[in-house]
């Protein structure tokens, strides 16, 4: 339902996104494939809930590889440059990395 209602939200029309079948038998992904920009919007949520007081002064991300709704993943994170800034990551369910990004904080 996310994904779905995601792809809404963006105006992203693309199937392979909501449509199991289309994504499974027409472009032969393993399942439904999970939007970068959903990922991205996740580790997001994940600086805001993690660090409330903070400003998120820029923010980055570039993914590695696809992330399917096939199996679960892992949004991470981790302070660095001594407070002023965050890494980011995806990784899949075997913990492979498929995304990376990071912030920088005020």
């Amino acid at each position: 339902m996310l994904l779905f209602r995601y792809s809404a939200l963006t105006f992203n029309g693309h199937r392979i996104h909501y449509d199991l079948k289309y994504a499974t038998e027409e472009e032969g992904y393993p399942g439904l494939v999970v939007h970068g920009p959903l990922l991205a919007t996740l580790m997001a949520g994940l600086v805001r809930r993690q660090a409330p007081d903070r400003q998120v002064t820029a923010f980055r991300y570039r993914a590695m590889r696809p992330v399917f709704d096939t199996a679960p993943f892992t949004v991470g994170g981790r302070l660095v440059r001594d407070g002023a800034g965050a890494d980011l990551w995806i990784a899949d369910s075997s913990g492979t990395l498929a995304v990376k990004g990071g912030v920088d904080l005020a």
